[in-house]
């Protein structure tokens, strides 16, 4: 069964958007520039998001995302 927005925010937090930085965004990437978020709002992620049960490239602890917007650009 898909999670509720709530639910995948709490579920998810490695996600990047505009209203949600991870922690592992706070570091450079390997080639010295900055990560920019994937998506402009969790909504937007969350509607280009599967989850488990929805395809076979999900598993019980790991969804996937398509489709993002990069509304910064890739790198900051």
């Amino acid at each position: 069964m898909r999670p509720t927005l709530e639910e995948a925010k709490r579920m998810y937090p490695h996600r990047y958007t505009m209203e949600h930085r991870p922690y592992w965004a706070l570091r450079p990437a390997p080639n010295g520039r900055r990560y920019a978020p994937q998506y402009r709002t969790d909504a937007e992620w969350y509607n280009n998001t599967l989850f488990p049960g929805e395809s076979e490239l999900t598993d019980r602890h790991h969804c996937y995302s398509t489709g993002e917007t990069w509304p910064l650009g890739q790198w900051l």
